[in-house]
């Protein structure tokens, strides 16, 4: 898992290169390390979180729309292998909708 902007999202039909590399990781991450939980296994319709972390110093700013500084822009995308979906949100328990 690796960060990719909106723009990325709109330029790539598939945000994987051929090597298997997230088409974003070349400019924006190129060797940031990235951690991600999730359960070894799970049952068919089961629920499960997955937890990803990208370590950065949150003192970095980046320069906002309106010209102030404010916080880096730090997200992922996890690519669910063939068979797998997000849950319904009648589906999704009451403690991980409030996280």
């Amino acid at each position: 898992a690796t960060a990719f902007p909106i723009y990325a999202q709109q330029a790539y039909a598939n945000p994987l290169e051929a090597n298997g590399r997230i088409a974003c990781a070349n400019c924006h991450l190129a060797q940031k390390p990235v951690e991600i939980e999730t359960p070894q296994a799970v049952l068919p319709n089961s629920v499960f979180e997955a937890v990803v972390k990208i370590p950065y110093d949150l003192n970095s700013k980046q320069v906002l729309g309106s010209g102030s500084r404010g916080g880096l822009n730090v997200g992922a995308v996890v690519i669910l292998p063939e068979g797998f979906k997000l849950a319904p949100a009648n589906q999704i328990p009451e403690e991980v909708k409030k996280k």
